[in-house]
């Protein structure tokens, strides 16, 4: 009876909001329900459901997702807001929060992403080393000065050649929006398991730094274009809209706002330590300072009207600029990591929400174009150039850094941001470029979410694909895949036989395992100073155990140990034990015989190792 009335109250919920152009459910639909049952579906109430489920679902994963399956949580969080919004299920719809006014959309769309990006780009100033910004001027230098305007040029160039009806200025206005690195989906690159284990230390710093400064040096760009346009409207000549352009842009808005931000930062260091030192604060505060200061810049230089993403980007930098505040609170990040997941999360979803399908095909985009034109701008946008100056990037060092720094550039939140801002300055009788911008750039930001989403589990597969083939052919020939062989006698001793990498035991906890994997080498030569290590015999000719498992090992493997060959990745379960903690005797017959031909001698035992199924 209970599960009857819970059926029937849920199938009235969805007749509810499928039938009701209200965010309420109708009087009509009452009658499905029981007397007691006062129900009132919301589309918050929907939203809030959606996220939390999500992140409940989602959490109990993270482990296997991100450092087994390398999976981005922005890419997650974009499909589900896609699956849930009007195209989708439209249980999460920002058109009727808004009662389908555009310009309310659109600005509540400006303030989220401008919180957002304010935390993050705070927070990558944070985790920047002392004086980072000084020691690695120079290369900041290249990436936002040089790289950065030929991003600018070369995007605004795809612009004319895929969108229809702009003109030279208007290209140049569309992609200043999709020049600047993204943090929040830079700070999914450079943070992970994957980024602690492949990727160097200089480099995650550089792109954070680099995401976190030129979203702020995004302004010259996007407004050296708009003055241009606007000198028609205001009666200004060239010479005088490029005056104004320096006066307002790079003094009121990018010298003024490092200013500003470089002063919070210092007094909040020195505020902050003063209250550290004598004990004023207490810990969970001192994690969440970081954020409080965001919102305070945020707050100052907006009312100034200048760009307050690079003010909390300086301010945040400023914070750590003697290492005081990065070293205690990293000491326990877990804070700074919360948040992060769940601005992540929660603006994707929001993003995937918003995407306006419709206005992807009208007369001056067509579908087919946008996707060429997303090709184009992830290949060309900043990956040549970043091949041809990294040898001036101190921070870079060697080829395959320079291709990684090129291609992991980003475009997402940032992106939108500038897409509003734009909107908002240029001129009205700009229709095309109005009707253009926004599903231009948030079409960028979905596909630069998507192919960047999946490019580090695409490079983790291909190889592991690989090896699984070559893996299960070499069970079925051994000629394919030699296996790993080496002669002992009893007493230990190296016989003369073929030398092939020596077994060593290893204590491998659940991610040193995993990390080890990861990168099998499949050779027959084991490096020169690898430890010989034999496996130790006792009782007769007995194997016995030469390894510790790790506690988490114990409950998922109870009845195999796990041993390594010397820096190859090899990992053999040994033969299954007696009660006694060695194997069978007649396995230990079963491999004698065939070390020696069939007949068992007591000089020679053949131990063999092959890689997994």
């Amino acid at each position: 009876m209970l599960a009857r009335r819970c059926c029937t109250l849920i199938a009235a919920l969805a007749f509810a909001q499928s039938k009701s152009p209200e965010m309420v459910l109708d009087a009509d639909t009452n009658e499905y329900l029981p007397t007691w049952v006062h129900t009132e579906v919301s589309h918050i109430s929907l939203a809030l459901c959606v996220l939390g489920f999500y992140l409940v679902t989602v959490n109990q994963l993270s482990f296997y997702l991100k450092s087994r399956l390398f999976m981005s949580n922005a890419l997650l969080a974009l499909c589900i807001g896609i699956a849930v919004g009007p195209i989708g299920l439209d249980w999460v719809s920002p058109w009727q929060w808004t009662n389908f006014d555009d310009e309310a959309r659109y600005n509540l769309t400006f303030q989220i992403t401008r919180l957002v990006i304010g935390i993050q780009v705070m927070f990558a100033g944070i985790e920047l080393p002392a004086a980072y910004l000084k020691k690695e001027a120079l290369s900041l230098f290249i990436l936002l000065l040089p790289i950065m305007t030929i991003a600018w040029f070369v995007s605004a160039g795809f612009i004319l050649l895929f969108v229809k009806g702009l003109t030279f200025l208007e290209a140049l206005a569309i992609s200043a929006c999709i020049t600047p690195t993204d943090p929040i989906l830079a700070n999914t690159i450079v943070k992970g398991r994957y980024a602690e284990k492949y990727v160097p230390v200089s480099v995650r710093n550089i792109l954070s730094a680099e995401s976190g400064a030129n979203d702020g040096l995004g302004y010259p760009f996007l407004f050296i274009a708009i003055d241009l346009m606007q000198r028609g409207v205001k009666g200004r000549s060239i010479s005088e809209s490029l005056q104004h352009w320096v006066v307002t842009t790079w003094i009121y808005q990018i010298l003024l706002s490092c200013v500003i931000g470089a002063v919070i930062g210092y007094l909040a260091r020195k505020t902050l330590k003063f209250a550290h030192n004598r004990r004023l604060i207490d810990h969970e505060s001192f994690l969440a300072y970081g954020v409080g200061l965001a919102l305070f810049t945020l707050g100052v230089v907006g009312v100034l009207g200048s760009d307050d993403v690079l003010a909390c980007f300086v301010a945040g930098n400023s914070l750590t600029w003697r290492d005081f505040y990065r070293i205690e609170a990293s000491e326990e990040d877990t804070f700074q990591d919360v948040i992060d997941a769940l601005l992540d999360t929660t603006t994707f979803i929001y993003i995937g929400a918003i995407m306006p399908w419709s206005e992807f095909s009208n007369e001056y985009l067509t579908p087919w174009k946008l996707v060429l034109f997303a090709i184009c701008i992830l290949l060309f946008r900043r990956l040549p150039a970043m091949l041809v100056l990294y040898r001036f990037i101190p921070a870079v060092d060697g080829f395959q850094e320079g291709l990684f720094t090129g291609w992991f550039g980003p475009i997402g939140v940032s992106a939108l941001y500038y897409a509003i801002l734009a909107r908002e300055n240029i001129p009205e009788d700009r229709t095309a470029l109005h009707t253009v911008i926004f599903p231009v750039v948030i079409f960028m930001a979905m596909s630069s979410t998507f192919i960047h989403g999946i490019t580090i589990p695409l490079s983790k597969a291909a190889p592991l694909a690989i090896a699984r083939t070559k893996s299960t052919m070499s069970f079925r020939s051994d000629g394919f895949f030699a296996k790993a062989q080496r002669w002992f006698s009893p007493d230990g001793t190296e016989t003369p036989a073929t030398r092939t990498p020596v077994t060593r035991s290893a204590v491998t906890s659940r991610r040193s395992s995993f990390d080890r994997s990861d990168s099998m080498v499949q050779t027959g030569t084991p490096p020169k100073d690898s430890p010989v290590v034999a496996p130790r015999l006792e009782d007769g000719g007995d194997i016995a155990a030469n390894g510790i498992r790790d506690a988490d090992e114990e409950d998922k493997h109870a009845r195999f140990s796990r041993t390594t060959v010397s820096d190859g990745g090899f990992h053999t379960p040994r033969r299954e034990e007696s009660p006694a903690g060695r194997p069978h005797a007649s396995e230990l017959e079963r491999i004698r015989e065939g070390a020696n031909g069939g007949a068992t001698t007591p000089t020679q035992l053949k131990v063999e190792f092959s890689l997994p199924p």
